[in-house]
């Protein structure tokens, strides 16, 4: 493990998770200006668990659940520095003079690979069960798809190293179910990856095993990718513990989770997605951390305690708590807020960033933050203050009217005062509602493009210039679905376009969506995968170089036959869209609400540590350009997150191989024979399921 333990010292070192902290982490030889990423607090004996055995000392890291330890047995007291009065002894850190010569695991090297490396840790087995139960999140019951019975589903919870195995039976009597976890990068692990792609849907009443390292750590979540399964309640938290950018005292263990909510069954809504009528499918409201509120229930209010009504997040004055945040709504981008406090960004999506001081944040779907709120050092009298999560202007739709911060379409607009920050102190009650003024915020958009070009990651990429693609042929276009009597489909989707002279002279049907085979994943299917016209691939060249990079345009501008402004918004809106990518993160090279110009968008663009993270925002009428590594070899997906738009076919397949059978060969015999039996079981229940007539994309 890290460090022993010294009863006499008044410092521990230990951050069992600080476990290679920045050095190791993030694939850089060890130097001062690395000392950004730390351990969070002073630690105590009340933290460790000394195992006298093995002289190893296990680190309960804050914000963990009781009972829970990280171990590290691979670690030593030799490994750490720091950690006994010396300099700067209020952290801990490896030694130099270890990281280049124990650091070294499957061919690696930390000066190249620092996602790709983590240390050694221990298993940890959960088991999720997806069933029907009846909930009233918001005092309304409907029927719902749950993991455990409960919503969200449980906290998945690891260690920076840790291998997690999740068994997952699905008890659902009418569907299938595979699941994501969502922005693990699954290194060289892509039929853990959890989609239609890798793997066939879980039969009913069959129970998958997967199994993946935490090359990452930091907040995320896991959910169903059958579709719009996740719109129905088939989600949860996944924690995975590591340092952090900035110190705080306290961490709580379970993230904020915002959604949306369906009252109906998700797919009978997915009905209005597909009526041009309708224009689109709408949400009822807005719930945080699964419990959800309307103005009348508000208004009606007669003291009763508000730990019954809203989520509570405990604070001290003067005291800084992290908090996690995820989005795993259907439709909705929220603006995150806390009335009367600013918030400490520390990191964006499995990402540490340097800190960054905000008075609100957008949250797109998807997306996820480590904040720190520093608490007050004079709070009110009756210390309770708002936690809002309001809709982002252009990016949600709603029953009783797309809401907007200054006009909204809604004669009585959803309450966004979905949580409350409670400052333990004397005269402070639980028996009044805040009182609040909401901060004033000057953009409730959903791109607020300057806030997302500030994050910048702690340790930086350089991006190199020209790109392993070309990247004439590498841009997406929004196009819609067709039929051939109507010239503009039912619904928006987009796709990766060859340029448009090459497709037509090729004769190629460029308006197709997607469309995956449940019963023949591509991973299983290489040689057949992009034949037909509704796969939507685009194949990458692996490079395992560290400065190779791909380049992507997602284009919001154009459409194959006019420009998108003289288009009738009633029948094409302009819509923003948050685009998830599987097996990599992004660097965000520009991010425009202008339209992309190939012939001078790309002087424009930052290529020296530009944000970095796995689900980024395409703005309504410009576009977003992006790089990555193409570095994980298998079949990943690349979709909007907007699940309504997946559905519809929003997406597209990327098949990263080095042209010699690589992602074949990562397919060893016990894989190849459990993805085969996973098939032949779904193939076996495929005309038993009663919910099976597939009228969506797949994933």
């Amino acid at each position: 493990m890290a460090c022993r333990l010294n009863l006499f010292r008044s410092l521990f070192c230990v951050l069992v998770l600080c476990q290679r902290i920045l050095a190791i982490d993030f694939g850089q030889s060890y130097s001062s200006s690395y000392r950004d990423l730390r351990l969070p607090r002073r630690y105590t004996e009340h933290d460790l668990k000394r195992d006298e055995t093995s002289n190893h000392v296990n680190f309960h890291p804050e914000g963990a659940t009781e009972g829970f330890y990280c171990h590290y047995p691979e670690l030593n007291s030799q490994d750490w520095e720091g950690c006994n009065g010396g300099v700067d002894s209020r952290w801990c850190w490896l030694r130099q003079a270890q990281t280049n010569e124990s650091t070294q695991r499957k061919g690696y090297t930390v000066t190249t690979d620092y996602d790709n490396y983590a240390p050694i840790g221990i298993q940890r087995h959960y088991h999720l069960d997806i069933a029907k139960h009846t909930i009233a999140p918001d005092g309304k019951p409907r029927e719902a798809r749950l993991f455990n019975g409960t919503y969200p589903g449980p906290l998945i919870e690891a260690c920076w190293g840790d291998t997690v195995i999740v068994h997952v039976t699905n008890s659902l009597d009418d569907e299938g179910s595979v699941i994501h976890w969502h922005g693990l990068r699954q290194y060289y692990n892509n039929d853990q990856d959890g989609v239609a792609l890798t793997q066939c849907p879980i039969a009913r009443g069959s129970t998958w095993t997967y199994n993946f390292t935490m090359l990452q750590y930091g907040t995320t979540w896991y959910h169903s990718h059958y579709p719009l399964q996740y719109a129905d309640g088939v989600l949860g938290p996944l924690v995975v513990h590591g340092p952090a950018s900035a110190p705080y005292d306290v961490s709580y263990p379970l993230p904020h989770f915002m959604t949306d909510w369906v009252h109906k069954w998700a797919m009978e809504e997915f009905e209005n997605e597909k009526d041009p009528k309708v224009r689109g499918a709408k949400a009822d409201n807005i719930l945080l951390d699964g419990v959800g509120r309307n103005k009348t229930a508000v208004s009606a209010y007669d003291g009763q305690d508000i730990r019954s009504l809203y989520p509570i997040t405990e604070i001290l004055p003067g005291q800084r708590v992290r908090l996690r945040l995820i989005n795993g709504a259907t439709g909705t981008s929220f603006i995150f807020s806390v009335d009367g406090h600013s918030m400490e960004v520390i990191a964006n999506d499995l990402v540490p960033v340097k800190p960054k001081v905000v008075d609100s944040l957008l949250v797109a779907i998807g997306q996820r933050y480590d904040i720190i709120i520093h608490g007050l050092e004079n709070p009110s009298a009756a210390g309770n203050y708002w936690i809002r999560t309001t809709p982002a202007d252009g990016c949600n739709t709603f029953r009783n009217g797309d809401f907007d911060s200054t006009d909204s379409t809604s004669p009585d607009p959803l309450d966004t005062r979905t949580g409350i920050l409670h400052y333990d102190i004397p005269n402070a009650t639980y028996l009044s509602l805040p009182e609040s003024t909401e901060n004033n915020i000057a953009d409730y958009s959903c791109a607020r493009i300057s806030e997302q070009d500030s994050l910048r990651p702690i340790v930086p990429w350089s991006i190199s210039k020209t790109p392993l693609n070309n990247l004439a042929l590498s841009t997406f276009y929004a196009a819609h679905q067709t039929k051939s009597e109507v010239k503009y489909g039912n619904y928006t989707h987009w796709l990766l376009r060859l340029d448009p002279a090459v497709e037509e002279s090729g004769d190629i049907n460029f308006h197709n969506p997607m469309f995956a085979n449940f019963s023949t994943p591509s991973l299983l299917n290489l040689t057949s995968v992009g034949q037909g016209k509704n796969d939507n691939v685009v194949r990458l060249p692996y490079s395992s170089n560290s400065s190779d990079f791909i380049h992507m345009v997602i284009d919001g501008s154009l459409l194959p036959s006019t420009n998108q402004t003289t288009l009738n918004p009633d029948i094409i809106p302009r819509l923003a869209h948050p685009m998830h990518w599987h097996g990599s993160d992004v660097v965000l090279l520009a991010q425009s609400e202008q339209p992309f110009d190939p012939a001078t968008s790309r002087d424009t663009w930052n290529y020296d540590n530009p944000p970095r993270r796995d689900t980024i925002m395409a703005p309504a009428g410009g576009y977003v350009a992006v790089a990555f590594k193409p570095d994980n070899p298998g079949v990943w997906l690349v979709h909007c997150h907007i699940a309504w738009h997946a559905s519809a076919g929003l997406a597209l397949q990327m098949v990263i191989d080095d042209g010699n059978g690589m992602v074949q060969n990562m397919l060893d015999d016990d894989k190849l024979d459990k993805l085969r039996g996973g098939c032949d079981e779904w193939k076996a229940d495929l005309g038993k399921v009663v919910r099976h007539n597939k009228v969506d994309s797949g994933v």
